[in-house]
């Protein structure tokens, strides 16, 4: 929904559902068991999501004649995605803005995306996302970067926790302490009063940094609707964001409009608007 980065400044994320276009692949009732045949996913076909004082389209997609996303660009342009498939599941995303860096998929023995490995030229190895599951539930990130002295060093966990309708309640960001990178720091997001229609941008739940790269996984569902209240707390700047949606005739949201309000820092008590617009093909 929000970010407040560590200088203080703040940009809107409504932050990784279903890519979108993409049937279900093979899952299972836990890593277990063997798997099951899911329904296809809903097809929402978005378009683009434009924030607020930010580049436009902040997030832009296409897709194929047979609905199939091909394409996905953030940041007017910033990063922007030729996507490849290997036996219906996403294999590979190329950036072809600037760099050629890719992003390669792999999947576990149950069809979910377990490691997405950042590579320079499609060889050398940068960063590493690694994904865990409870069933079809993403319950943990963690994400490895290269350092200078050339070890992939944790540097960002991600962990998840669900209302029992499958919607995210917390979402819990830990970044630990690497000398001369970054300091500790964990906070949390609590996601509340959900409404009852369409969900499209849960994929930017984990995509929280600007300069990082967009990891779409495919049938990994951590928002059926849209939550109205976000709370953030812990060792960042506090705040409570409130939102209110408009909706198209199929129950997608066509606005996002929210009023946050910090509760804790040097901005505590300070209110400012934010807003999304959401159109599709």
């Amino acid at each position: 929904m929000i970010r407040v980065n560590s200088n203080g400044m703040v940009r809107r994320f409504s932050v990784v559902v279903c890519l979108i276009g993409l049937c279900a692949l093979n899952s299972c009732a836990d890593s277990s068991s063997a798997p099951e045949i899911l329904p296809p996913l809903t097809t929402t076909f978005l378009k683009d999501v434009v924030e607020s004082n930010l580049p436009s389209p902040y997030y832009h997609f296409e897709y194929d004649a047979n609905g199939v996303m091909t394409a996905a660009s953030f940041a007017s342009g910033l990063l922007s995605y030729q996507l490849t498939y290997e036996n219906g599941r996403l294999s590979s995303q190329v950036n072809t803005a600037g760099n050629h860096d890719q992003l390669a998929y792999d999947y576990d023995d149950f069809g979910r995306a377990a490691i997405v490995e950042y590579k320079h030229d499609a060889v050398d190895v940068f960063a590493v996302v690694t994904l865990v599951y409870e069933g079809q539930r993403l319950i943990r990130l963690e994400r490895r970067r290269r350092l200078p002295n050339h070890e992939l060093e944790l540097n960002k966990e991600l962990s998840f926790t669900y209302y029992a309708n499958g919607n995210l309640q917390m979402l819990t960001t830990h970044t630990p302490a690497i000398a001369g990178v970054q300091p500790e720091a964990t906070y949390e997001d609590l996601y509340e009063d959900y409404d009852d229609k369409v969900n499209v941008d849960a994929f930017t739940l984990i995509h929280a940094e600007f300069f990082d790269h967009l990891v779409l996984l495919p049938t990994v569902v951590l928002q059926k609707n849209n939550a109205r209240r976000v709370t953030r707390s812990g060792d960042v700047d506090n705040y409570q964001v409130d939102y209110s949606y408009t909706y198209d005739s199929k129950g997608r949201p066509l606005s996002q409009n929210g009023t946050l309000m910090f509760t804790s820092g040097a901005n505590a008590g300070q209110q400012f608007q934010t807003q999304s617009v959401f159109t599709y093909y």
